[in-house]
């Protein structure tokens, strides 16, 4: 037996991290670039979502799989996009600006 407003709950709870995440704007959407491969494994499991014509429950829970994976492979690349970014900010501070390069 299944419980379907516990369902409902846990899809309001996903809406409003999905609201937070929209709100990041350009900074996703970088991220997202650079994980293309889960882009389009998540456009292969909707390919196959649709194929088997799932209906109800079981729609639902090929879609929970399939975003699962997807959130993964977000964070992974956000992972990814921190280290890229530590690794700019480090060689930038290496650098000596043009004022140092006056006083000097």
């Amino acid at each position: 037996m299944t419980d379907q407003s516990r369902v409902n709950r846990a899809i309001a709870r996903v809406d409003v991290l999905r609201s937070r995440m929209d709100s990041l704007g350009r900074c996703y959407d970088l991220i997202a670039q650079l994980t293309q491969c889960t882009e389009l494994q998540r456009f292969e499991a909707d390919r196959k979502i649709a194929a088997a014509r799932a209906k109800g429950e079981d729609r639902q829970r090929r879609q929970v799989l399939r975003d699962i994976e997807n959130v993964r492979g977000m964070v992974s690349a956000a992972g990814e996009f921190q280290a890229l970014l530590k690794e700019v900010i480090d060689r930038l501070s290496a650098q000596p600006t043009a004022a140092h390069k006056e006083a000097a």
